[in-house]
């Protein structure tokens, strides 16, 4: 979500349409998969790009407030949690031998000491919040770790290919069976390929093997983990929408810049969970507000009425002087809280 592609323009709709309807033909899922049910029931759950850039920023991941932070979610009603494991800088919020020993860091270097998603998954679990992950399909952007998994060196992202996937995998990997049944599933970014005309990173040669990779080293430590591999923001006909993508894709990644028109038709999207992601904030990881209570609460709900599900994305808190670390904007909190009123109502909560 770093990237996205451009929309059709009106004289290229009907042709990225049968673009679309082409690659779903190749690219089937697994349909109906029941591991997606709970997030189904789920309805809508939040996202936090949670990205250090620095070896400053490293050091407050062992001040993020875990309790600070699931409170707010409790009081949201979201009931899964997703965080960015990282992402371009090479900074991660966990500890990954297999990263380390890749790259020859030492411990601490640019992995997290702290183990968040642990602590994390501790404060969610007493309060039925699931815990997700998000990584991208490739290395960071730094010529020392390109070099390091065999990649081209360059600032962008670079083409990869099976055995670059199978030394990425092993990153993955150590991270699903560190946690087994504690993640309950992954969002997988920048996996671009083509798909529907776009044409940003369009070719880095991720492919439905690859895809296929991923999964098994995502779910290696928990074979119910879900997955979603992320194509981009794709537009048909001038409006934004998930797609199904590649045949791993146990629900859609669905990025969305611009997501209150996309309402789903059913639960299910070629075979995969009908999900999408959006940001609250005006970009991602932004901590003001762009739609009204009313916009945010009638859409979620449409698509939730539909089977659909819905991520929102909330900016964290940097600055121990604002309040906690990794807590969430009152205004931003306010707005999901609106739409736990319009979505559930009195629900119970969902069992384990």
């Amino acid at each position: 979500m770093n990237v996205s592609c451009p929309s059709f323009g009106p004289a290229a709709a009907r042709l990225g349409l049968i673009v679309c309807l082409a690659w779903a033909s190749v690219c089937q899922a697994t349909p109906h998969n029941a591991n997606t049910d709970w997030f189904q029931a789920a309805k809508y759950g939040v996202l936090m790009h949670l990205l250090p850039t620095d070896g400053k920023e490293l050091a407050l991941v062992q001040a993020f407030d875990v309790e600070s932070l699931a409170k707010q979610l409790e009081s949201m009603g979201a009931k899964y949690f997703v965080i960015t494991l990282g992402q371009n800088s090479g900074y991660y919020i966990a500890p990954n031998a297999a990263y380390d020993r890749r790259v020859g860091l030492a411990p601490g270097e640019r992995c997290s000491t702290r183990d968040l998603p642990l602590d994390l998954y501790r404060a969610l679990q007493p309060r039925g919040i699931r815990l997700m992950l998000y990584l991208p399909c490739q290395t960071p952007l730094e010529a020392r770790v390109q070099r390091a998994f065999g990649l081209p060196q360059g600032k962008g992202n670079q083409t990869i290919d099976p055995a670059f996937a199978a030394k990425w995998s092993e990153v993955i990997q150590e991270w699903s069976d560190r946690y087994g049944d504690k993640v309950a599933g992954w969002w997988f970014d920048g996996g671009y390929s083509g798909f529907a005309g776009c044409d940003y990173d369009a070719h880095v040669g991720f492919t439905g093997a690859i895809a296929a990779q991923y999964a098994a080293a995502a779910k290696h430590g928990n074979p119910k983990a879900i997955v979603a591999f992320n194509p981009g923001v794709i537009a048909v006909r001038g409006v934004e929408q998930p797609v199904h993508y590649v045949e791993a894709d146990d629900y859609t990644a669905g990025e969305l810049n611009h997501p209150l028109a996309a309402i789903p038709a059913g639960r299910w999207l070629g075979g995969s969970q009908w999900h999408a992601l959006a940001f609250i904030g005006s970009s991602w990881a932004k901590r003001d507000t762009r739609y009204t209570d009313t916009q945010w609460s009638e859409w979620v709900r449409a698509v939730a009425d539909k089977g659909g599900v819905v991520t929102l994305d909330m900016g964290p808190n940097w600055d121990p002087k604002a309040g906690p670390i990794g807590s969430f904007a009152e205004a931003q909190v306010r707005q999901v809280q609106a739409i736990k009123s319009a979505v559930r109502g009195n629900i119970e909560p969902l069992a384990q």
